[in-house]
């Protein structure tokens, strides 16, 4: 009965559908991606039932460069229930920083920005409800259109789709140090300061040899430019894709970086990852997988970033 009288009563100032949060992604242009993945795992029929639920949820534009296919359904569910928080969140309620805990038992941050919010600020997969269509109130919960996706700090472990014929024993980083031919991707690794990183999260790295890093040392790759350690972060977030993907789990397509823009991969005679060729697949770690490329990925917006613009 409260949460009747609840949405009555926000209904009357926000304005109301009479449709679970389920039925209103599914009937609502713009959430087709988000609807399908919600029923092909089985959590549309959970957000049928009596909440409350807040759903920030990706549009269709946000998801368009998306690829889920490397993902178990294990860690799709993680993703999915990670933008559900099971209680009313309208945007004037968040007048202060605060923290929510989500259905799969992570918290995200939401802060208030430019009159709407923003999702997980500092971390490697923000997010923005943008003012202007947001707080649409159904009967059983809140929907906010997000423009990106929100990846939780810890996604299950995938099975290794084709097991290696030693276990792993070095992390990502261990590797990086072990092997000549990573000397320099192990030095800006230091100082990016990504080091912790690469030794306890899960992830897929693009590693640039010693020779493709010869072309940007001390032009673009300038350890001595006043904003060095961010021009170096976002190069090599953008070699980092969250998940284990051995080469026989990749497929031509997007795959999004913890840079926040997809690189794009390519399936043929190899695996061409942009303008690289990966020369050897599959070095396995304790938490992830390497494929070694011949080209530095550059992210199309780092000229921004190192003219200091972004």
């Amino acid at each position: 009965m409260k949460c009747f009288i609840l949405i009555c009563l926000i209904g009357l100032s926000f304005g109301y559908e009479d449709k679970t949060v389920a039925q209103y992604l599914k009937d609502t242009p713009g959430f087709v991606t988000l609807a399908s993945l919600l029923q092909s795992t089985g959590l549309d029929a959970a957000l049928d039932k009596d909440g409350p639920y807040t759903v920030f949820a990706p549009t269709d534009d946000a998801l368009r460069n998306v690829d889920v296919s490397g993902f178990t359904n294990d860690q799709l569910i993680s993703i999915l229930t990670y933008h559900v928080v099971p209680e009313f969140v309208l945007v004037p309620q968040i007048s202060q920083p605060a923290a929510k805990r989500t259905l799969n038992n992570q918290t995200l941050t939401l802060e208030q920005s430019g009159g709407g919010l923003l999702i997980n600020k500092g971390q490697a997969y923000p997010a923005n409800v943008v003012a202007g269509g947001n707080d649409v109130i159904v009967n059983n919960g809140v929907i906010q259109p997000i423009n990106g996706i929100l990846i939780p700090p810890a996604l299950p472990t995938a099975p290794p789709t084709a097991a290696p014929t030693t276990p792993a024993t070095y992390n990502i980083y261990q590797l990086l140090l072990r092997d000549n031919r990573f000397q320099n991707l192990a030095l800006a690794s230091l100082l990016a300061n990504i080091t912790n990183d690469l030794e306890q999260i899960e992830m897929t790295l693009f590693a640039p040899t010693n020779a493709a890093f010869a072309l940007y040392v001390n032009n673009l790759l300038d350890p001595t430019a006043p904003n060095a350690i961010r021009v170096y972060q976002e190069v090599l977030k953008y070699h980092v894709v969250p998940g284990r993907r051995p080469a026989s789990a990749l497929r031509t397509g997007a795959l999004y970086t913890l840079h926040g823009t997809p690189v794009n991969i390519t399936i043929g005679a190899g695996v061409t990852v942009n303008n690289a060729n990966v020369i050897e697949a599959d070095i396995m770690a304790t938490n992830g997988v390497i494929h070694a490329i011949d080209h530095v990925l550059i992210p199309q917006d780092l000229y921004q970033i190192v003219g200091g613009r972004k």
